[in-house]
């Protein structure tokens, strides 16, 4: 059973907009309850579940072998069998689907099911059962199967193949006493192609399924299918689990009244595009008794000072769970300066938790900042991203998709450059697109092809940053832009880093082409980050004419009710100072004649919008332009 509870207060989850996907087609053309109900997302790749004060009765890693286990193929041509390898992946293939991150890699479980090519005209039926496994040491302790597993699906809804044949998929888990008649459960159901996290623990609470025959228990994974991309699983095992214990298994925290709706999980935002946060958690119940009265309590820590509380509804009832029943708590929250916001969710009941290691999660990692836009953060390894079979001649890009509340503008991209030495001399490629929603399409607004950037020895392992010419991109209030990078040529090892679960966010692979909108790719299957930030709100913008060598500052920034503009000048005539719109129009200006030594004036903004904004300083010595904005 699935269950999503939206609690009363701040909740802005109903009047979430949805605007037209600026990705292909419908695969990410879903609200934000469809993504982060329960089977949707159920746990975070970085987050591990602790079980140092529990017993382990059995277990199968499957790097000595089958043991046992047999796989049957009762339709079709997939089945499941042994790998060290992961899915059959070609050099052709458009997604590229990874290996099942285990910590036991020298084997481990998969059903391949588009292995062979074939599979895509018939149907699919298989069976992976156990041996029988003798569990009478458990007598007295409450049991549960458990495994890791990485799933990758087609897609959710029934694709129609040439002969009529309709591709969608099934994944079974069941016990039983008698390997004849069996307790089922299906998992990974409603995943479609973002696919699940990699790797997913899986907890399965059978001590009801097996009373009164300890000592003969079965085990079976059952798959129905056709033609979709495959299950992959190890580390199969039985261990003792609590008779209460809430787990808080992820964190929510999208903006919300967007044209993007909620569904990008930022780690940095500039001040001026600070939208309405939503701040949830998922809990789950994976002991094995019914909770009553389950809440969840908050702490947010602002640069403001503390606020807190507690969702104001209690769950009547919230029964144990493999992984699939979850309760979504969102609360909303506008970040008023900049500095970092930092949230703790802990779910309580009236029963108690037997186990507390699991109960509350933190999220660190959402800063306002005055100029950076990102989606990554440091949680989980730092990777590369993975060299896409298509990258050759600029084909592939890595970035992220970036919504701008306000005008504004890219003044240059930040990069992180994977830790790969063989990368010295690769020519990176920037590029910003933004969104044309009549279309359908990306539009390329600038890019660095004619000026690319020449990798060093001293940029391998560290960031860049990679200017726009000119000074900026200007970009538009409510509008979605898409800010990446690339390389030129195929490359044996990753050329750029990724860090940090960004649920959607972001764009990796694909041989994009600015007429068809065609991007997405390997989003689908690594939800990691690619480290590609924007340069939003960079402290100036500078437009040389003869530059004026003397001081020249505008204060403060961001600005409120005036700007203060202050200069130490040698015997300039003709001084004028304009404050230029985003377009550079001039809508205010001020004649200072001959400007000899210090001086400093205030220019009031009344009837001046919130915004981008510069300020212009000409005189017969040259000219000078400063970037500020609007509050």
């Amino acid at each position: 059973m699935k269950k999503i509870y939206a609690f009363a207060g701040a909740l802005l989850l109903s009047g979430i907009g949805f605007a037209q996907s600026p990705f292909k087609v419908n695969q990410h053309q879903f609200t934000a309850y469809d993504k982060y109900t329960p089977g949707a997302i159920s746990v975070k790749p970085s987050r591990t579940v602790v079980n140092n004060d529990r017993t382990t009765y059995y277990t199968e890693n499957f790097d000595g072998g089958l043991n046992g286990w047999i796989g049957t193929i009762q339709t079709g041509s997939a089945g499941f069998g042994l790998t060290s390898t992961g899915h059959q992946n070609s050099a052709s293939n458009s997604f590229q689907i990874p290996a099942l991150a285990t910590s036991t890699p020298t084997n481990w479980v998969l059903l391949d099911s588009d292995g062979d090519g074939t599979s895509y005209t018939a149907a699919e039926q298989a069976t992976f059962n156990s041996p029988k496994i003798d569990l009478s040491a458990t007598t007295g302790d409450f049991v549960a199967l458990q495994f890791d597993q990485f799933f990758a699906e087609w897609d959710m809804v029934f694709q129609t193949g040439t002969n009529g044949s309709q591709s969608s998929d099934h994944c079974y888990i069941a016990v039983s006493v008698d390997s004849t008649n069996w307790t089922e459960i299906e998992i990974n159901d409603g995943v479609d192609r973002e696919a699940r996290p990699n790797p997913e623990f899986i907890t399965w609470d059978i001590t009801d399924a097996i009373a009164g025959n300890l000592s003969t228990v079965w085990f079976r994974f059952r798959w129905e299918g056709a033609w979709n991309y495959g299950w992959q699983f190890d580390n199969v095992k039985v261990s003792s689990i609590p008779e209460k214990d809430l787990e808080v298994v992820d964190i929510w925290r999208p903006m919300s009244n967007t044209s993007g709706g909620g569904l990008y999980m930022y780690s940095q935002v500039p001040f001026l595009h600070v939208d309405t946060v939503i701040f949830g958690a998922i809990v789950r119940n994976v002991g094995h008794v019914t909770q009553t009265n389950v809440d969840v309590d908050f702490e947010l820590n602002t640069p403001g000072g503390p606020m807190g509380g507690t969702s104001g509804l209690a769950i009547s009832s919230m029964a144990p769970t493999p992984n699939v029943d979850t309760i979504l708590f969102g609360t909303t929250y506008v970040p008023d300066a900049v500095g970092t916001y930092t949230t703790k969710f802990k779910v309580v009941s009236t029963e108690g938790d037997d186990f507390s290691d699991n109960d509350s999660i933190v999220d660190a990692y959402y800063e306002v900042t005055d100029y950076t836009y990102a989606t990554d953060y440091p949680v989980g390894a730092e990777l590369g991203c993975d060299v896409w079979p298509l990258s050759g001649n600029n084909q592939a890009w890595y970035g992220n998709v970036f919504i701008f509340k306000v005008d504004d503008i890219i003044s240059g991209i930040d990069c992180k450059i994977a830790n790969n030495s063989s990368n010295v001399g690769e020519e990176v490629v920037a590029e910003i697109f933004s969104f044309d929603g009549v279309n359908g399409i990306w539009v390329s607004e600038w890019s660095n092809t004619s000026n690319v950037y020449v990798l060093g020895a001293s940029d391998i392992g560290n960031w860049i940053t990679i200017p726009v010419p000119g000074g900026f991109v200007a970009t538009q209030a409510q509008e979605s832009y898409l800010v990446t990078v690339s390389q030129y040529a195929n490359t044996t090892d990753p050329v750029f880093a990724k860090q940090g679960d960004a649920k959607l966010s972001r764009v990796q692979g694909y041989g994009f082409s600015n007429t068809s909108g065609d991007y997405g790719g390997q989003a689908f299957f690594d939800r990691i980050s690619p480290m590609v930030r924007a340069r939003v709100n960079a402290a100036e913008v500078s437009i040389e004419e003869n530059e004026i060598v003397e001081s020249f500052s505008v204060y403060p920034n961001p600005a409120n009710d005036q700007i203060n503009i202050a200069m130490t000048l040698d015997n300039a005539p003709n001084t004028v100072i304009n404050v230029l719109d985003i377009t550079g129009k001039v809508i205010k200006r001020v004649d200072l004649g001959l400007v000899n030594g210090d001086k400093t004036m205030s220019i009031s903004l009344d009837n001046v919008t919130t915004g981008v904004y510069f300020i212009e300083m000409i005189n017969d010595n040259g000219r000078m332009v400063k970037k500020f904005t609007k509050k």
